[in-house]
């Protein structure tokens, strides 16, 4: 098994035990809290964001030995920021855009840095993925496609944050760029 493997096979993982956490804390079986606000374009972004690791994984050259380092350190470090986002968020995470009567504004930890650390983690393992395994035209095709549903899922995920938590919310916003520190 190659390293890139070993690291999704770890990225997936720290999802699934984030979302047992996240059941654990809301005391298991289906979520009792009242969904307050839910904006369905989100499942667009999702798709796309499918799509796009489809492509990057559809396709496949000789293995790009002198982009090694570049290729573990952004695939390892992508796996630790969502373990680092996902542990920040606690019982808040979701796949979904939803925020729940108890909803928190988190913004600590990566929350710090980006307001959406997960998906730039995601990010780094889709451009992991594209130099490690694949041609120029589809990787770029499939970066362009996971940042397009990316768009779609911040724009649905801030309005719904925008809405639940105001001016705590827009303030956060100003200062806080959206996946791509230092991209405003």
């Amino acid at each position: 098994m190659s390293a890139l493997a070993f690291a999704w096979i770890l990225f997936v993982t720290v999802f699934v035990l984030g979302h047992l956490r996240v059941r654990g804390q809301r005391g298991g079986g289906p979520p009792k809290e009242n969904r307050v606000r839910k904006d369905s374009r989100s499942n667009a972004g999702l798709l796309l964001q499918a799509a796009a690791l489809t492509i990057a994984l559809a396709f496949e050259l000789p293995r790009r030995v002198e982009w090694a380092p570049a290729v573990w350190i952004l695939a390892f470090g992508s796996v630790a920021l969502a373990a680092w986002s996902l542990w920040a968020l606690g019982r808040q995470w979701r796949i979904q855009a939803v925020i729940t009567d108890d909803h928190e504004l988190i913004t600590t930890g990566p929350y710090r840095f980006v307001r959406h650390p997960v998906y730039l983690a995601l990010l780094g393992m889709m451009a992991a993925t594209s130099l490690w395994r694949g041609p120029l035209l589809p990787s770029l095709l499939s970066i362009a496609v996971y940042v397009a549903g990316t768009e779609v899922r911040v724009r649905a995920e801030d309005g719904i944050l925008a809405q639940a938590f105001g001016e705590k919310f827009e303030a956060w916003r100003r200062r806080t760029p959206a996946y791509l520190p230092g991209i405003r």
